[in-house]
């Protein structure tokens, strides 16, 4: 897996996961990648993750995520993950990983999840600061990204998009029982 940050805007990072996400991209005394792409507060921040280029995951990669999850949650950040494959999404809905995480369509409904959630929970977020991060800004990109104050739809606070609760197709079968033999 690589991990990288596409753009810092004034309250939240984008980054890009490319790859297989598998155990070898986790060691069991090893820093967590996040913590090794943004800093020791890595959890205090607002990330948007891009799983678009994103080809395989295992259950390393499931644990990591929820645990993700956890510490963002913990420390006062938010974890969006977006625009997931279909062989990707289809192992994440089996394993019900949206009732946990925000799984959203693309980066659009990221986005506005993201700022539908930072005017809940917050008056004024602390901007991130570039010289804080354990890296380089990237530089701007020709194109300008989507702006997180001119939401284009309503959203509510998290569009999860998941399986719905399944019902039972058809009859229930009847249960087996067996005869006794007369004596």
């Amino acid at each position: 897996m690589k991990l990288s940050v596409t753009s810092i805007d004034k309250y939240l990072l984008r980054v890009e996961a490319e790859g297989e996400i598998t155990m070898r991209d986790f060691h069991a005394e090893g820093p967590d990648p996040f913590d090794t792409l943004l800093g020791a507060g890595w959890a205090s921040h607002k990330v948007v993750l891009d799983f678009r280029r994103v080809n395989f995951v295992d259950s390393s990669a499931i644990g990591w995520l929820m645990t993700c999850r956890r510490e963002f949650e913990r420390n006062g950040g938010l974890f969006l993950v977006h625009s997931i494959q279909p062989r990707v999404r289809q192992v994440l809905d089996l394993l019900r990983v949206g009732k946990a995480l925000p799984l959203l369509a693309d980066e659009r409904a990221a986005l506005a999840a993201a700022e539908a959630w930072m005017g809940k929970n917050s008056a004024a977020p602390a901007p991130v600061a570039p010289a804080s991060l354990p890296f380089a800004p990237p530089a701007p990109a020709a194109p300008k990204q989507p702006s997180l104050t001119a939401p284009t739809a309503p959203v509510e606070a998290f569009p999860v998009v998941g399986l719905p609760d399944l019902a039972p197709v058809g009859p229930a079968p009847k249960p087996r029982t067996r005869k006794r033999k007369a004596a």
